[in-house]
């Protein structure tokens, strides 16, 4: 009897302690990594700075880091699949056009803490990750180290949530 006891008071532990292990292995904590923002006066220095302005809707997202042989980070953002709905100034070579599908690096990334339960989010200046629901307008320009990447200009000013409106050509 008393052995039922013990090892049902252990089941419920081990239950109740894997319980909260998973729970709190599941939260992402938020950190905002401080940058050297980059303003503009106007929207025609905020245009010259970019080869892209479009707008369309984020399809799906890939977290990309790249850590150093001793586990440091050297590069890290979230991979964005956009689909254009609209091409607004288009100075690259590539020749975007509606219906493309193009590839943009959003300023944050998540890294797993490990045995310590959680993830940690890093976001760079209060930029919010763009959300499939939404239609916005990015002002883009090619990143340096990888051909097919796009890198919004400015940081979070070169990120515009439309919320549902159209923009008058």
């Amino acid at each position: 009897m008393k052995l039922k006891k013990t090892l049902a008071i252990t089941l419920v532990t081990v239950g109740i302690a894997v319980t909260g292990y998973v729970y709190a292995d599941s939260q992402t904590k938020v950190v905002e990594i401080s940058a050297l923002p980059v303003t503009h006066k106007d929207l025609s220095e905020l245009e010259d700075r970019s080869k892209l302005i479009v707008t369309g809707k984020p399809l799906d997202s890939e977290n990309h880091v790249v850590k150093d042989k001793d586990g440091f980070i050297q590069e890290g953002f979230t991979i964005t699949s956009f689909k254009i709905d609209d091409v607004y100034s288009d100075k690259t070579e590539k020749k975007i056009k509606k219906g493309d599908i193009i590839k943009v690096a959003e300023p944050l990334y998540i890294i797993d803490n490990g045995l310590k339960p959680g993830q940690t989010e890093f976001v760079v200046e209060d930029y919010k990750k763009m959300n499939q629901s939404n239609r916005y307008l990015l002002v883009l320009k090619p990143d340096v180290n990888y051909s097919d990447l796009n890198v919004i200009a400015g940081g979070k000013e070169g990120q515009y949530n439309l919320n549902g409106t159209k923009l008058i050509p």
